[in-house]
């Protein structure tokens, strides 16, 4: 990802519309999934700017939270959100105890270029104690690349039977697979078509492109879908989710 993103990250992701609804997301799946007990440890995995530690911790504020990101600059926006507990690695080199983690959250990490998907997710599982739970996030269908992809890093998009099945090989249970943001596919398709010719030194993310009209009413309508992922599993969408458990 670009370092310029980072900032831009920082400033939007806790009203933007597409991360307001991927932290719904990642909030329900942990408040119903989580195992009881005593401070619950979560790893996030590629925490970014902060924006998942502070919405997991509004929501359960009981749990103890350590956040992994390779770049020195995203940590120092978590350091600013009041995240103390962070390590510099990546998700190749996680310097985490075996069977420590109640919960490991990877939000739109494995797409990126150098990243085996297939061994981080048997490390995910390695991690996460018996009856642990993972939620991963990724950039879905390669039909909805354009400049946003070369601006954050995104080599590649993932089908939902793809991400179904590496889980399945590294271990995993199923609890949720669902595409999201299925109500603005076709317009981010469009969208993305036209902005191809974008090279990649002057690309930028679709991040801070919203007007605030525009942004209230992406809110209302993903907000909404994310609701009804609890009964429908959309076959379409920009991105695709999978909460899944290592088996106890």
């Amino acid at each position: 990802m670009k370092r310029g993103e980072y900032d831009v990250m920082a400033r939007v992701e806790d009203h933007l519309w597409w991360y307001r609804g991927l932290r719904r997301l990642v909030v329900r799946s942990l408040a119903h999934n989580l195992s009881a007990g005593a401070a619950p440890l979560i790893v996030d995995v590629g925490c970014g700017t902060g924006g998942t530690f502070r919405a997991v911790r509004a929501a359960l504020p009981g749990v103890r939270y350590v956040g992994l990101d390779p770049e020195a600059k995203a940590l120092e926006h978590c350091r600013s959100r009041g995240l103390r507990s962070l390590i510099q690695a990546s998700v190749a080199d996680m310097p985490v105890r075996l069977q420590s983690a109640d919960a490991l959250v990877c939000l739109d990490v494995l797409c990126y270029r150098g990243v085996d998907a297939a061994a981080a997710l048997r490390r995910f599982f390695e991690v996460l104690r018996p009856g642990g739970v993972l939620v991963v996030n990724l950039p879905a269908f390669e039909s909805l690349r354009g400049e946003h992809d070369l601006a954050v890093g995104i080599a590649r998009r993932f089908r939902a039977a793809e991400l179904q099945a590496l889980c399945r090989r590294a271990g995993f249970t199923i609890l949720l697979l669902s595409y999201w943001n299925a109500a603005l596919f076709l317009p981010l398709w469009l969208w993305r078509q036209l902005s191809r010719s974008a090279g990649e030194a002057e690309a930028r993310s679709d991040t801070a492109r919203f007007p605030r009209w525009l942004n209230v009413l992406f809110t209302g309508l993903v907000l909404s879908e994310v609701g009804l992922t609890r009964w429908i599993r959309w076959p379409w969408g920009s991105s695709v989710v999978v909460v899944a458990r290592r088996p106890s």
